[in-house]
């Protein structure tokens, strides 16, 4: 993978497109999925370059106690409480007590802070967040027309936190997470999404494909078809493709060379 600095990602999706390369990923353009809007966060903006939303947020009243926020598919905000000390060693939803929620002091706070709602309507809220889990199973969920008020949450962990963790997710390095620490203890967790594509082509019945994020990270990689054990494709064809590619996408063809692709047999 290299970084190749600030690029117009919109620009090279379209000529993409109008070069009749195939495009798959899962937020090709950021307007298109459920994400919550960040609004106005100069830290981001200089972090991420471009346009970026968040998948999720998550604000922890304890280790396995917490409040997450998300898009729901009809656009509305899905306001979820989980407590994880309501399930066995195995798994299993039950209905142990102590209660599932925590104070009512921090939920209508992190409510009030979170959905912007004065205390009759973070009160309100909590009552109807109640009502939804009569058995106290684990978790419980309610839908808002509400939107996350995603500046004051961030900087509430900011400034609450005394370590926060950046970088790629665990998980999937294409996409971003921070974790936020106070004393060692985790108080809250956001997931961001940039919009990110690979691009693809079939040459001489290989499959060539560049990962594309707006933050400027290009990724190559070669899938070859079925049978190609201990076949090899000449270095300078396959850096002829994608340079080829690069120049039909407007990205630097110089970056080419700069991109070293590990090879095995079948396996690029």
């Amino acid at each position: 993978m290299v970084d190749i600095g600030p690029i117009d990602y919109n620009s090279i999706v379209t000529k993409a497109e109008k070069a009749g390369y195939d495009l798959n990923g899962p937020y090709t353009r950021l307007d298109e999925a459920n994400l919550i809007e960040p609004g106005n966060v100069e830290s981001l903006e200089k972090r991420f370059k471009i346009d970026y939303r968040a998948s999720r947020v998550e604000l922890y009243y304890n280790l396995n106690t917490y409040l997450e926020f998300k898009k729901d598919e009809n656009k509305q905000t899905l306001v979820t409480l989980y407590n994880y000390s309501h399930h066995n060693d195995a798994g299993a939803i039950t209905p142990q007590m102590p209660s599932m929620f925590p104070d009512d002091s921090w939920m209508l706070k992190t409510l009030g802070m979170s959905l912007e709602l004065n205390e009759t309507d973070s009160e309100e809220f909590l009552k109807k967040l109640k009502t939804e889990a009569p058995d106290q199973k684990g978790f419980v969920s309610l839908a808002t027309n509400e939107n996350v008020d995603f500046p004051a949450i961030y900087a509430y962990l900011n400034q609450s936190s005394t370590k926060t963790v950046t970088g790629p997710d665990t998980w999937n390095e294409d996409k971003y997470e921070d974790k936020f620490y106070r004393n060692n203890k985790k108080i809250g967790y956001v997931r961001f999404v940039i919009p990110e594509t690979t691009i693809s082509r079939i040459h001489n019945s290989n499959k060539y494909n560049i990962y594309v994020s707006s933050s400027g990270l290009i990724r190559l990689n070669i899938a070859m078809p079925a049978g190609s054990a201990g076949k090899e494709i000449p270095e300078e064809e396959y850096r002829t493709v994608f340079r080829e590619m690069f120049e039909n996408l407007g990205l630097p063809v110089e970056k080419v060379d700069e991109i070293e692709l590990n090879y095995s047999p079948s396996i690029w």
